[in-house]
Parts: structure tokens; sequence; C-alpha cells
């Protein structure tokens, strides 16, 4: 039986104890013996005298509902604050229909004395009220551990008020010497931080201030000085221990330096100490962080957060490396827990709640970098993003869910009991009655049972995630790491490595690694990446020692690690990653174009984590959304959304490369993915610039501010024959309609059209061929536009028209063959193709058509053809891929007059198709034409992902040279 089954079979069942009130008046004051009754046996004569003394002693007349039996035999706080405050129990009772507001009334006391009393009233009022409001309906546990953190935030703004007030009395307020005031900030750490306050939580805060200065008051003092006595002022009203108790115990470790370090900080002093002291632990620390006081300017915040804090927390990349201080810190915990026996210790044992919170704040820090939605303070907040991510599975944040809300039920449930911070079991036989009853349950095994069932799952969670893959990795590994870490002579390496590969490979792979090792001594990296680069050379060797070329295999992967010694949480990546680490060495070994993309641009080894990196890439509403998402996260800033776009170009054609050289990809959607994924970025890109022109100069009139309105972008050559490959530049031709002479609607900066398109154009280029930290992303060529570099960069497209039909050599007629929009205004696109067909129908020049195919064919093969006695040129060699594309051009410039359906395409596969239908060419040759590019192509497509250039020995496609050769004689006659 569950636990919702075990509360619905409780002695006090939530729907009906609503119903039955036992109301006591002057003359008839029983209490209610049938509830009493009902209770475990341990609890019911303590509340028996408890109704006995509030009626007896107090003269209590009030309504006594029968929960409020429950509420007095779970938790002696609750009974002793209501013994004390009878007139609570009608107030109360009536509100726990709905999560209550536990807002601090915004009147402030008049004195110290007096707000000390109201806010410890007022904390245990609330808190009586959460746990009444906890054992009648179970809420979600998102819903108490968020009144409870809401309740603290309350207090801690009202002591701030009251403080600010009395410190403006005295002093005035603090300003820079520019005049520009400075802001106390209260960090809340932890369980603060992230909402999850439980029922007697410490509250972790951290007191800062934004800029230094001094008071304007009749005595002058620093910033320090006086934020220093704020905090006193605070801290005292919230934890001194006074005749009402404590409103909460304030804990201000957390900063800078701990108990050595001042109480108060500045911001640019806790920016010098995380670049400098900032360890591990403080990470997981600020990953909850957030402001919890007064509220702050958004230039304070965006000072605090965006430029200190973030920053410090997360990494732009995915960083395995929290995974080992996960571990050091998890040992440290179990270690104090074996220690002190804390085995039934519901926070910090096996399985506990510091588990879940550590397997979620880990997630949060290896991805939070790259998905900014993972950097929310609360864990139930988090989890299903991590889920949404793929970080965890549904089924695996579901139970972590579940087992969370569970523990920290408990965890209340025993702290509320006395209104103390534990986190152990009780052993007591009354307090484990209490939590039995409290819990819904029929006995204290059956809850021990589901406790520890939640406690398995989050222990096999956490494992899995820290240890499991790691563990996993270790256990297969060879014992290379010890020789790699006394940096054995190549003797010891080859005869280590003999009894697995045969000589040659054996001292092959030994030379390797000794000069590896010693590239690493120059490079002087830090111990961490030591310790890291040990664990993985042992998985690395036996990993290469299985591959069909192990030398090959290893000679590359090691220059791809050599460019992240310094970044050792990507050797992290690998070391936790078995599977990372097998695509890795996969890939290296079948390419050289791979092994250079990863060598250069690490970040791309994130890749690697995606089980599908050999399966079919996606689709181009997937690379939409992708792209979306990550410029929503780096949005408000240009030069971040720029490295976005080259992070997100760089990580789509690697994973297109991925699945090519596997197989898994046919040569045509290798070049439509790779098409895609340029067309998006090129949308993508328009819109960056088109919007920061716009809010500098305005909209161009006719134009708006969301859309290019009036622009449009040609790609032609293989942009615009669809045959995109890795590496390629992009022609692209601009196009408008804008009227001359207008200007933008800006009323100190407008510009004429003309120049804000050309300064549109410039932006455009600059974003994407600017070089940033993921490269750049393409090469633009821009020279085919009319009368090339000395024409204008942006073209009116009735100038466009009338080049092409007056002035226009036959070559670039060829070139708008390869011609088609791609971007901006859909208007432009559609008239770009209606005058693209006109031109190459009615306004090539038939007379001289042959002679000047074959004159611009003659003089490129002069140029560009390598072809020699031993290699053939498959581009530019007699019989190759140039000389199909030239001959599929001719021949559809010469049938376009009679048959105008043959220039419909831009590619030359379907250029031929269309030959084939009009009859210009029969079916048997069509098909034949387009079998043998595809293989051409297919192969120089291979030679680029090897790094290779585009010569095969000349022994290779003998047939298919001769039958293209013969083709070009027979048509062309030369």
């Amino acid at each position: 039986m569950d636990l919702g089954q075990r509360q619905c079979s409780s002695a006090f069942s939530r729907t009906a104890s609503r119903a039955r009130l036992s109301v006591m008046t002057a003359t008839n004051a029983q209490v209610p013996g049938a509830a009493i009754e009902a209770l475990p046996g341990e609890l019911r004569e303590p509340t028996r005298r408890w109704f006995e003394r509030l009626v007896d002693d107090q003269g209590y007349r009030g309504s006594l509902p029968e929960s409020l039996v429950r509420l007095v035999a779970v938790s002696e706080f609750a009974a002793a604050w209501l013994m004390r405050e009878p007139e609570w129990i009608d107030a109360l009772y009536r509100q726990i229909d709905a999560p209550i507001d536990v807002a601090y009334p915004s009147s402030l006391a008049e004195d110290e004395t007096s707000l000390k009393r109201d806010l410890r009233r007022w904390r245990h009022r609330c808190l009586i009220q959460l746990l009444w409001r906890e054992l009648e309906y179970a809420p979600p546990a998102e819903e108490t551990i968020g009144q409870l953190s809401a309740l603290a935030e309350s207090l801690l703004i009202a002591s701030s008020d009251y403080a600010t007030t009395a410190l403006t009395k005295r002093f005035g307020t603090v300003a820079d010497k520019q005049g520009a005031p400075s802001e106390v900030i209260i960090l809340g750490m932890g369980k603060l931080g992230g909402r999850e306050l439980n029922f007697s939580s410490d509250i972790d805060i951290v007191f800062l201030f934004s800029r230094n200065g001094e008071t304007d008051g009749a005595k002058s003092l620093s910033a320090e000085e006086y934020f220093t006595r704020f905090a006193r002022i605070v801290v005292g009203l919230l934890d001194e221990v006074t005749e009402d108790g404590f409103a909460f115990r304030v804990d201000t470790r957390l900063r800078p330096f701990g108990d050595s370090g001042p109480p108060v900080t500045s911001l640019s002093a806790l920016e010098a100490y995380l670049l400098k002291h900032g360890r591990d632990w403080e990470r997981y620390a600020y990953v909850k962080a957030r402001v919890v006081g007064p509220v702050v300017t958004a230039a304070t915040a965006a000072e605090l957060f965006d430029q200190i804090i973030t920053p410090f927390v997360y990494r732009r990349y995915l960083d395995f490396g929290v995974f080992d201080s996960l571990r050091n810190m998890h040992a440290m915990i179990a270690a104090e827990v074996k220690k002190k026996a804390l085995a039934d210790n519901i926070k910090l044992g096996r399985g506990g709640i510091r588990d879940v919170e550590f397997a979620v704040q880990s997630l949060q820090l290896v991805r939070g970098g790259r998905d900014t939605a993972l950097q929310a303070q609360g864990l139930l907040t988090v989890l299903p993003l991590l889920a949404a991510t793929d970080a965890l599975d549904d089924v695996t944040a579901e139970h972590l869910r579940r087992s969370y809300a569970f523990l920290r039920r408990v965890e209340n449930l025993v702290q509320a009991m006395r209104d103390r911070q534990t986190h152990d079991l009780p052993t007591d036989p009354t307090d484990r009655a209490r939590l039995v009853l409290a819990m819904g349950y029929v006995g204290w095994d059956q809850l021990l049972a589901d406790l520890n069932q939640h406690r398995e799952t989050v222990a096999a969670v956490f494992t899995g995630l820290a240890f499991g893959e790691a563990d996993a990795n270790s256990e297969a590994t060879l014992p290379f790491s010890d020789l790699f870490a006394t940096r054995a002579a190549r003797d010891e390496w080859t005869a280590a490595l003999s009894t697995d590969c045969n000589a040659q490979d054996a001292a092959a792979l030994a030379m390797t690694l000794v000069d590896f090792a010693a590239a690493c001594d120059k490079r002087q990296i830090d111990s961490v990446s030591v310790e890291r680069l040990n664990r993985f050379i042992d998985a690395l060797v036996a990993r290469v020692l299985q591959a069909q070329s192990p030398v090959r295999a290893l000679q590359r992967t090691l220059s791809v690690i050599e460019n992240v010694l310094r970044r050792s949480a990507y050797i992290s990546l690998l070391n936790e990653n078995p599977h990372a680490l097998d695509h890795l060495v996969t890939l290296c070994e079948q390419s050289t174009y791979l092994t250079q993309q990863l060598g250069r641009y690490p970040a791309l080894l994130d890749e690697l984590l995606d089980p599908r990196i050999y399966a079919q890439p996606a689709t181009r509403g997937v690379l939409e959304a992708e792209i979306c998402d990550r410029l929503h996260a780096a949005a408000g800033d240009s030069e971040a959304q720029t490295e976005a776009l080259a992070r997100f170009q760089r990580a789509s054609q690697f994973r297109i490369a991925a699945a090519d050289f596997s197989g898994e990809l046919p040569l045509m959607r290798v070049s439509d993915l790779l098409t895609e994924t340029a067309e998006v970025v090129l949308e993508e890109a328009l819109r960056m610039a088109w919007r920061d022109m716009c809010e500098r100069y305005g909209v161009p009139s006719g134009g708006s501010h969301d859309a290019a309105n009036g622009f449009g972008i040609v790609a032609y050559g293989k942009l615009g024959g669809l045959e995109l490959s890795y590496g390629s530049d992009l022609d692209l031709v601009f196009l408008h309609d804008l009227g001359a002479g207008a200007e933008t609607t800006s009323d100190s900066t407008a510009i004429e059209n003309g120049v804000f398109l050309s300064r549109l154009v410039r932006r455009l280029v600059h974003i994407l061929s600017t070089q940033t930290g993921s490269g750049v992303l393409y090469e633009i060529d821009t020279r085919l536009r009319p009368d090339g570099q000395s024409g204008l960069l942006v073209s009116h497209i009735d100038a466009f028209e009338r080049y092409q039909m007056n002035d226009a050599w036959t070559w670039e007629h060829q070139s708008l063959l390869r011609a088609r929009p791609v971007g901006g205004d859909p208007a432009i696109s559609a008239r770009f193709d209606e005058i693209r067909t006109r031109i190459l129908v009615q306004h090539v020049d038939q007379s001289s058509l042959k002679h000047d195919v074959l004159n611009m064919r003659r003089k490129m093969r002069q140029s560009l053809d390598t072809t020699d006695q031993d290699q053939f040129d498959l581009k530019q060699g007699a019989g190759g891929i140039g000389d199909i594309e030239f001959l599929v051009q001719y021949l559809v410039l010469r049938e376009a007059p009679r048959n105008p359906s043959v220039v419909e395409y831009s590619d030359n596969i379907r250029q031929i198709a269309a030959l084939a239908t009009c009859g210009c060419l029969d079916i048997t040759t069509a098909s034949g034409l387009q079998d043998i590019y595809r293989a051409y192509r297919l192969r120089a497509h291979h030679l680029a992902l090897d790094a290779s250039p585009s010569l095969v020995p000349n022994a290779e496609f003998g047939d298919e040279r001769a039958t293209i050769s013969q083709l070009w004689a027979d048509i062309l006659g030369a």
C-alpha cells in the first residue's frame, strides 16, 4: 500500500475531519475523546492532558476541529504555542483550505524590541498554520517549502526595512563620489535561494553592496561600515533568541573567506574573490543564489549575475569536470556520515536529500552554461527541464521528484515536532508514533519500508550519474596510466603494447605516447588535469587497440586532446562517458577533416554525447528550433549571438559529417542538410543585422522593424545549386526594391535607404565572416553581382534585370542557372524567379553560346586542372565534374527558348532530368550522366572529409571519364 492509500486509511480522513467539529462552550467543555482514542497509544494521554489544560486552565471556549487533535499530537512546538495563544486556533483553522499569505504585515514596529517580538510571533503562527495544512491536505512539496521560503524572505525584508530606516536617520544614505547610490544586496543561498526551506532551516545569506562610497549624513560612514551595521541589525532581529524564541537562525559563512572575511562585501571584491579563490564547492553553493532582500535595480542585478556569479558557476561548454569535485565532496560527506553514525540521517545518509541535490546541481553545472534554462535555482523546477533536455530520462526525473518530495516531507515533519533542526529519523517510540501519524501510515515498519525504497531509488540514480559510467570505464581499463604517469621509456611502452598488437604497431604506438607525454610536460598543465589525463590514457589505449588502424587512431585522437589540455573538463567528459570516447576514436580514425574540426573547435566534443551521432541528422524544422533556442539564450548580446550562430553551424556540420562518413546518409541528402544549415544561419543572421540597423537608423521607408521588407538574398554556385559541401564559400547577391532618395524613420540618425542597405549588407557579411571563438561561419563571395567588384553591393532589382538583359556575359547566364533566392522578402524572391526565367529563356545569345561555353571551359581547365600522368583531377580534369556541369549548362541554355521548363531548377541532377523530359537527352544517357555525376561527387566528398585534394589514381573512373569525353565531343564537337 503506497503513501496515498495509507493516508486514506488513516483514522483521520481529511474529508471527514472537516465535518466533525466538537464545539465547546462554557456549559459544555468536553475533550474530544473519540478522536484522541483513535491516536496511537503513546500519544493518547499527552494529547488528552493538553486539551484538559486548554479547557480547564486556559478557559478556552472556542471551536475544536478534530484535526487539531492530530496537530497537537504530532507537534510539541505547535501544542506549546497554541496553549500560549489559544485565540490562534479559530483564526488559523479557518484559513487552511488554501495556501496562506505568509507575508509579514508591512507596518513596522516602533522599536527593535517590539519588532523582534512581532517577527517571532508571526513566524510561529505561520509555521503552525503551514503544519496544520500539511497534516490536513498533504499539499505538493513545492507549496510547503515555497511558503516556508517566502516566510523567511518576508521577515528578511521587514528586518531590512527597519535597519535602513534606523541607519538613514542617523547617517543618511551611501553614494559614491559621482553621487550614484550604493545598494544593499542580500543573496539567499542554499535552500533559501532555491525556495526550498524546511520547517526549522537556518537561512544562508550573503550581504553585498553595489559600490564603495560614504554616507551623506551628519556623521559620515564608509560604505563598508554602513552596511556592516546594516547586516548586524538584520541578523540580530532574526537570529537573537528572546523569550519568544528566534525568527530564523542566520548563517553568513558562505560569504567570501567565510568567518574570517568581512561581514559585507562589495561587488568588485566578490568578483575578485571568485576569480582568484573560488572553489568547486562554492560553484555548487552559488547555483541557488538569488536576491532575497530589498529589491535591487536591474543594472545592479545584471552586474551581479551576468558579470560575476553566472560566469563563475557555469561554463560555456559541457562541464563534466564537476563530477570529479562531486565525488570528492560526496566522499568527504560519506566519511563524516560513517564517523558520526549518521546512517539514519535523511539529509546526509545514503540516498538522502543531499544526494538528490548533488545529482541535480551537478547536471545543472555540466549543462547550464550551454542551456541557460537550467540556470534556475529550485530543484523541483530544474528536474523537468533536465528531462526536457535529455540530461535525465523522464522516468528517472519522475522517480527523483517523488523521492525528493517524500524525503522533504519526512524532514519537515520530524523538525516540526519541536522546531529543531534535525535530520535524523526518530528512535524514541513516541516520536516514531508522531511521524507515523503525521505521514498517514499504519505503523513504523510500513513507513520505514517506503522510506528505504525511496532512498534506494535516489542512491541508484546518484551512483549512476556520478560513478556509473566512470566506474564501468575504470573496470575495463589496462595499467597504462602508470606507464604514462611515470613517463615510461619507449621500450617499456612497446613491451606493454606488444601483447595486444603486432611489433610494428606497438613501436609506433609507443613512440606516439612518449611524444605526447613530452608535449604535456612542456604545456605545464595543472595537477587536476594531470590526474584526469592519467585516467584517460588507460581507456584511450584500450580503445585504440581495438581499431582497424591503431596508430592512426591514436595519433589523430591525441592531436585533439593536445588542444584541450588546459580545458580538462573535456577530458572529464570523455572519462565520464565511454561512449563519447568510442565515438571520438572512431571519427578520428576515419576522418582527417573531423579530427581537424575537433582539434580546432573543442566544443564539438559535446556532440559526442548524443547517441544519435551516427544517425540521420535533424530535419529543417529541428534545425530552426535549435538555432532559435541558442539565440534566445544569448538574447541582448550581439557578440554572444554571433558566437551562438557559429556554434550552431559547427555542431550541425559536424553531426552531418559524422553521419555522412558512417554511411548513414546518401550524398544528395548530405548536400541538402548542409544547404539547409546555411539557409537557417543566413535567415537568422539577416534578422540580427536588420534589427541592429533599424535600432540604429530607424526603419527604411516602406519597411518594417521585424522583417527585411524590400530586401532579398540570392545564392549562386554551390549554395544556389543545392550542392553545398564542407567548407564551401557562399556566393551571394543582394537585391532590393526600396525607393531611391527616401530615408529611414529615425529622427536623429536617419539615413538614405541606399546607405541603409549598403550598411545592412556589410553588417550581414561581418556576422557571417567574422572570426569568433567557434571560427568563421562562412566565407562570403559577392563578386557575382552586376559589374562584379566594381558594382554596387546591393542592386535594385530593376537594375539587376536590365543588366542581365543588356550587359551580362554568357558565363553570367551560366551562373544564373545555378541561382535561387535564399532569404529576405518573399516578394523579392518571387520577382527574382520571374526575372531569372525570362532572362534564361529569352535573352541568352544563342549565336555565341557554344563558343563562349567552350572558351570559358578551356580557360578554367588551363588554370585549375591538376591532372598528371598518375592522378586525375575529379573536378577540373577532362571528363570530370566540371565537364558535366558545363555540358548541362550549355544544353539547358540552348534548349530553354523551346522548352522553358528546363530552367525551373537550379541543381544539376534535376536539370539533367528536365533535359531528358523534353527529349534533349535520351533517358539512358541522362540516367548514366546522373550516376557518374553522383559517383564523382561522392568520391570528392570523402576525399574532402579526409582533408585530401580531389585527386584519384588515373586508373580510377576510366570508363566514366571516357563516357563524358565522348558525350562532350558529340554535343560540343571539341
